[in-house]
């Protein structure tokens, strides 16, 4: 096997390993140890912190949002240890995520992947998870409760990777991230349109 082949096989074997991480669902078997209970068949049915805190109390949300940060550390950690490639390291990041949001061991049905795609950023560069944070705090913060808005910070982490002078391949990668978060929150996105509307007498 010649040194390219070899170099190829690591970034795909990192990638894949990527996956398997973000499929370990901390929030699902978190409650299912301590209560017996399905979390997809409690709240939201997600498999995250928020909807684990539902379950089992702040204690419960507080591990399964470490725990799910720490996937994407990891899991970046780890590309950055092998050196990957640009191209790699953007699909390590959308890997990790795509095992939390769709885990192949609970049906594809996990969590709504902010977690684990701010652990593999602040990992990865740690200017554009915090500044990609402190925008989403604060579009939250000036719009009061529409999460809407929280969610509209989250999908610039693209545009702050570019400003930031990220290669193509990273910036495409955090886009394809902030794509799959958006998709993931859809049901909370329609929730939130209908609630102000509402309000609003529309």
């Amino acid at each position: 096997m010649s040194f390219t082949e070899n170099n190829m096989l690591t970034q795909l074997v990192v990638i894949l390993s990527a996956y398997a991480l973000g499929c370990i669902a901390v929030g699902y078997y978190l409650v299912r140890g301590r209560t017996g209970q399905d979390l997809r068949e409690v709240g939201s049915g997600a498999t995250g912190g928020r909807n684990a805190g539902r379950a089992l109390g702040r204690g419960g949300a507080i591990i399964t949002g470490v725990g799910d940060v720490l996937k994407g550390v990891v899991a970046m950690a780890i590309a950055l240890w092998f050196e990957l490639e640009p191209w790699a390291l953007a699909c390590v990041m959308v890997a990790v995520l795509a095992g939390h949001v769709y885990p192949i061991q609970l049906g594809f049905k996990g969590g709504k992947g902010l977690s684990a795609a701010f652990g593999a950023v602040l990992m990865f560069d740690y200017r554009i998870a915090i500044l990609t944070a402190l925008l989403a705090l604060l579009l939250l913060f000036v719009s009061r409760r529409n999460e809407i808005f929280f969610l509209m910070g989250i999908a610039c982490c693209p545009i702050i990777a570019f400003a930031l002078g990220q290669r193509a391949e990273i910036v495409a990668g955090m886009a394809v991230v902030a794509f799959i978060i958006l998709l993931a929150h859809r049901g909370n996105i329609g929730m939130a349109i209908k609630t102000e509307s509402n309000e609003k007498g529309l």
